[in-house]
């Protein structure tokens, strides 16, 4: 099967990547970090899925995917975002995306939104409890440690966060740490992953 991922954050990018190459080795996944050089491959390649980051650069995936079908990709497009609010999704979902998974999902929920785009299947949206608001929903948690057992707890911890697209400042405040302390466990994630 052949794919195109769209992400212009390569750490997350090539984590993603990484970990889909150990999920589902039958994917050849051909990556692109801006909206341009995606609907140049777009237009020779017939993928099979396309994997789209909602927010590049300066683009929403609203955006992104009309300029992918103004291309000629006709492939699934499932949205692959660090953004976790449902208005977002909602309107991937109205732009035309077949589904919409959170960077912080379980390994298995990515795999599963990828199989289940390439059956043409609809992933829903996750549900709140009743009386929840969206801002307060649960995460679901992603234990990276599962795939790469040689990062620490701690390592594993910023990594998760780095994969949802947080700024190292903003892991240094959630974590109490310092933004040296972010950076040296940044370095050390880099040489593991």
């Amino acid at each position: 099967m052949r794919a195109l991922w769209i992400e212009d954050h390569q750490l997350i990018g090539d984590s993603l990547e990484m970990l889909l190459q150990v999920l589902m080795p039958d994917v050849s996944l051909d990556k692109a970090r801006d909206l341009d050089f995606a609907t140049g491959l777009v237009k020779s390649i017939a993928y099979e899925v396309v994997l789209l980051d909602w927010w590049l650069g300066q683009s929403d995936g609203a955006t992104a995917i009309k300029a992918l079908r103004e291309a000629g990709c006709e492939a699934p497009i499932l949205v692959v975002s660090g953004d976790e609010r449902e208005l977002v999704m909602r309107e991937a979902l109205a732009a035309g995306a077949i589904g919409y998974v959170t960077k912080s999902a379980e390994p298995e929920q990515l795999v599963k939104a990828v199989r289940d785009a390439l059956q043409g299947v609809v992933h829903r949206l996750p549900r709140r409890l009743p009386g929840e608001s969206e801002a307060h929903a649960p995460l679901p948690a992603l234990d990276v440690r599962q795939v790469f057992p040689d990062l620490t707890s701690r390592q594993s911890e910023v990594f998760r966060l780095l994969m949802r697209g947080e700024p190292d400042k903003r892991i240094a405040r959630d974590l109490g740490l310092s933004d040296t302390t972010v950076k040296s466990h940044v370095r050390a994630i880099l040489q593991i992953v």
